[in-house]
């Protein structure tokens, strides 16, 4: 695979639509990721926006779901593959039966619930409403997200003065459910064996350098 370059933010937004995923930062599958890939001028532009300000727009314009969905690292994947993806990790479960079977923590229930009431939150007030500490909370909502149960549906900025955002985004959690409609029927018609294969496949053909071995500790 020759290694992408990204310049624009156009320029994610065409990986993310040809490959159905991009990791944020270095992953199991060398040189594809935005931290590899980016243009030093775009990681840290000295001015203007780069690629951490184009989170925001390459999620409005591709729909795809972000969050720590692989190696509990952030990444960019498409509806898609996300549907895909949940099938697999939820295997056949919905919450309710996770929490049934003790397949998830207090911690873990407290942010869903939370979510499952309000639709979404950003994630300073989703914390504050948990009342845990950092570790705890930053724990539990990655172990969601790795269990594809929340994502990451936008960042809101701080505003200045002439009306442009400005500063790190603030991360924006809602369950996938409440994004994309029919989500959960469009998962109970894939068998997570079946959902393994759709995963796995697609990676080995655009990947062949990597082994398979790798490919599976990617998909979990």
């Amino acid at each position: 695979m020759k290694k992408p370059v990204i310049k624009t933010q156009e320029d994610i937004i065409s990986i993310v639509e040809e490959f159905g995923f991009l990791p944020f930062f270095h992953s199991a599958i060398p040189g594809f990721s935005i931290e590899e890939c980016a243009d030093p001028t775009v990681w840290f532009p000295p001015k203007g926006e780069g690629v951490w300000e184009w989170k925001e727009p390459v999620i409005e314009a591709t729909g795809a779901a972000y969050g720590k969905f692989f190696l509990s690292r952030p990444c960019f994947v498409s509806k898609e593959l996300f549907t895909i993806l949940s099938a697999y990790r939820r295997d056949g479960y919905d919450f309710e039966g996770m929490t049934n079977d003790g397949l998830v923590t207090r911690s873990e229930k407290t942010i869903y619930s939370i979510l499952e009431e309000t639709g979404n939150e950003i994630s300073t007030v989703l914390r504050y409403k948990t009342n845990m500490s950092k570790s705890t909370f930053d724990t539990s909502n990655t172990r969601l997200q790795m269990k594809t149960f929340i994502m990451i549906s936008g960042f809101e900025y701080r505003i200045a003065k002439n009306g442009k955002p400005f500063g790190w985004g603030i991360a924006r959690y809602a369950l996938p459910e409440a994004i994309y409609p029919d989500f959960e029927k469009q998962i109970d018609r894939l068998h997570p064996k079946e959902a393994k294969k759709l995963l796995l496949e697609p990676f080995k053909t655009r990947f062949p350098e990597t082994e398979e071995s790798i490919l599976m500790h990617l998909i979990g």
